[in-house]
């Protein structure tokens, strides 16, 4: 295959798939990739490991994580790398590691700190002093507190730094009483549990990243504490995990760009030959139910005037995820679509009138904008809190009964429909795992009850793939097993073979004479879907046997069942070959 093709191939190299980060930092790539660019976007995802510490998991992680080599064999044009909740040795080691694979491919790294690379960080100062000038000034707080990282970790020194250095300006003091730190999971119950011990009567409690709340949620519930009620509590990176937290969590995430979206950006501009340098991400605080805040105030002049960019701000601040998403021919411009609705309500506040077909015609704007997936870009409470302050505004505004009523109505019918739509979301969800539940126990028995010879079960194997819950994937094998070795830093061998492909959940058995193919190629075959903009590599192994690769459209499925899905391939391969 031509290496001279027009698809250009980016690399995202991270810690881990699973965490909440690690899947809103893919996503928010994947969504900025231009429509008229033809991207590729492949993850390379590995496993944390614990050098300090003896790991009963370690052998698996370290074959897990040669997944790392394979990006520097594959043609990569360019390499995006987040180090997540690594220490900075650590970091320093993986870049020794993994950046010579990348030797002469242009590099971004997120979430670095060094003036030798190209970096795309968060300005951590904004959003904490944001959240702090508010607790203080506004809601007249004196007692804070703070769950941290780790003391060899960049931004948890950082965000440590501001927060006390903004307490400070306020006059607000902090001792080492007033700290616990963590190993920036969720799994910091215990440090949660002290820090609240050591400060009864604490007033506002700032957690160094979202995962970290969860942990002050959960030592919070022990005593009878609630989030916003008794205390106050902000996180960090605005995950999708702190709009279904309960109650839903105030966290600090980026302004107007997230972080995915401006490495991409600097990525592009480095693949056309310009070099913009690093980049600084805002950040502001958005707030929800742990900590009331509105960055919007709606005023009476902003209602009665209620102009285009009143609108499309009072969109930005209810559907706050919908900025970073790159507008496509096929995609439904829900931006535009609130403003035509919400524009037509404004309009017959003014008038003081609403007539049955206006009302009519509206009614099926709202119900169109919800069935075209509004709420990906929300959570419930921030819409509901957003609507009940529209609302309550614009009946002030008008004085009309009649029309009121009608307005009253029409924010009834977006309610209802937000909430129908969660519903149907969550319904869906709970039917899916029921169904691959199923599929995945029918793909065990094919491999449990093939017959014939190695080749013919991996073909029974291969025609009940689908039943993996896998809708667009290919599945790359070698003829013979590679034995991995610790000691050796060689990547994988450099043929390869293409066995089946899965388009729309449809299989597809690649002929003999088509699946010879280059590790350089294997992210750029003709036979995989053109409608894809990213995928994940996840290594086939069982032990230390490496039997191939399974290349898996990034989807929200993938990211939590990518690994068991390679897992039960590898596991199915190995009893065949055994059996042989």
């Amino acid at each position: 295959m031509d290496r001279k093709r027009k698809k250009k191939v980016i690399g995202l190299l991270i810690e881990e798939l699973e965490s909440e980060f690690s899947k809103d930092l893919i996503q928010s790539i994947v969504s900025a990739i231009p429509s008229s660019r033809d991207i590729q976007l492949v993850v390379f995802a590995g496993k944390y490991i614990n050098n300090s510490s003896y790991d009963k998991t370690r052998t698996y992680k370290t074959v897990y994580n040669s997944v790392y080599k394979l990006g520097g064999m594959c043609g990569i044009d360019g390499i995006i790398m987040h180090f997540g909740s690594m220490g900075d040795e650590q970091i320093r080691g993986m870049i020794m590691q993994y950046a010579d694979n990348y030797i002469n491919v242009p590099k971004v790294f997120i979430a670095l700190n060094s003036s030798a690379h190209t970096t795309v960080n968060y300005d951590n100062e904004r959003g904490i002093r944001e959240a702090v000038n508010c607790l203080v000034n506004v809601n007249g707080l004196t007692r804070f507190c703070m769950l941290g990282g780790r003391d060899d970790n960049i931004d948890a020194r950082a965000r440590k730094d501001i927060f006390i250095r903004c307490l400070k300006e306020n006059d607000i003091s902090f001792s080492r009483w007033n700290y616990e730190k963590t190993d920036m999971s969720e799994n910091c119950i215990t440090e949660a549990a002290r820090l609240l011990d050591n400060n009864i009567g604490v007033q506002a409690i700032f957690c160094v990243n979202d995962s970290v709340a969860r942990g002050l949620y959960e030592a919070m519930k022990a005593r009878d504490l609630v989030p916003g009620k008794d205390v106050y509590v902000f996180g960090f990176d605005n995950t999708h995990m702190a709009g279904e937290m309960t109650p839903t969590l105030s966290s600090i995430g980026a302004d107007k760009c997230s972080l995915g979206k401006m490495a991409l950006e600097v990525m592009l501009a480095k693949l056309n030959g310009t070099d913009i340098g690093s980049a600084l991400v805002p950040t502001r605080l958005y707030g929800r139910q742990s900590f009331y805040y509105e960055m919007y105030d709606y005023t009476a002049v902003d209602l009665q005037n209620a102009d285009e960019a009143f609108i499309y701000r009072l969109f930005d601040d209810c559907f706050y995820r919908y900025r970073n998403e790159t507008m496509d021919r096929e995609s439904v411009n829900l931006k535009r679509l609130f403003y035509e609705f919400m524009s037509r309500m404004f309009k017959a506040m003014k008038k003081r009138y609403t007539s049955y077909e206006d009302y009519s015609e509206t009614a099926v704007l709202i119900e169109k904008f919800f069935e075209k997936g509004a709420m990906e870009y929300t959570d419930a409470a921030k819409l509901i809190t957003s609507i009940d302050r529209v609302q309550f505004s614009m009946n002030n505004c008008q004085r009309s009964p009649a029309s009121r009523i009608m307005t009253n109505r029409l924010f009834a019918l977006m309610r209802d429909k937000a909430m129908c739509a969660l519903a149907e979301k969550k319904s869906m969800e709970r039917e899916s795992i029921l169904e691959k539940r199923s599929m995945t126990q029918d793909f065990m028995i094919a491999g449990m009850t093939a017959k014939g010879t190695k080749s013919e079960k991996e073909e029974q194997i291969f025609r009940n793939i689908t039943k993996l819950g896998i809708r667009n994937a290919a599945v790359y094998m070698y003829d013979s097993p590679v034995q991995y070795s610790f000691h050796k830093v060689e990547g994988f061998p450099e043929n390869i073979k293409l066995r089946c492909v899965v388009r729309s959940g449809e299989m597809y058995l690649i002929p003999k004479e088509r699946q010879f193919c280059r590790i350089n190629d294997i992210f750029v075959r003709d036979e995989l879907s053109s409608r894809c903009k990213g995928y994940a590599p996840f290594i086939i192994f069982y032990d230390d046997k490496i039997y191939g690769i399974i290349l898996c459209e990034l989807t929200s499925d993938i990211y939590d069942r990518g690994e068991y899905i390679a897992l039960q391939l590898g596991r199915t391969i190995y009893i065949i070959n055994q059996n042989n």
